[in-house]
């Protein structure tokens, strides 16, 4: 089966460490993939999930995550493949956050 040609990514600033830890749990949950401590891979937009995104709303709504920030970012497959770290070399974990390798090994 082919993969989906868009992902998207998800990148937070979430001030309540409460809702913080919920929003991760909920996202890998999703099948998202962490790419950094705030920064998220998936298949699917939190925005078309309908329950991804009643969940979301909800955590990003307690008064004590007041200030907080999550934006998604809809990107190509394509574009995906082509991200390179700060020494222009390929993040050694890419191919597993395009759905390319099933297993990472640390």
């Amino acid at each position: 089966m082919k993969p989906f040609e868009k992902l998207y990514l998800v990148m937070y600033d979430i001030t309540h460490k409460k809702s913080l830890q919920k929003i991760a749990k909920v996202l890998q949950k999703e099948g998202f993939v962490r790419i950094n401590y705030s920064v998220w891979l998936g298949w699917e937009s939190p925005i078309s999930n309908r329950q991804l995104n009643q969940k979301i709303t909800h955590l990003l709504g307690v008064a004590k995550a007041r200030g907080s920030r999550l934006y998604i970012l809809p990107l190509t497959l394509n574009l995906v493949k082509k991200i390179k770290t700060s020494n222009g070399a390929k993040p050694k974990d890419l191919d597993y956050w395009v759905g390319e390798k099933q297993l990472l090994i640390i």
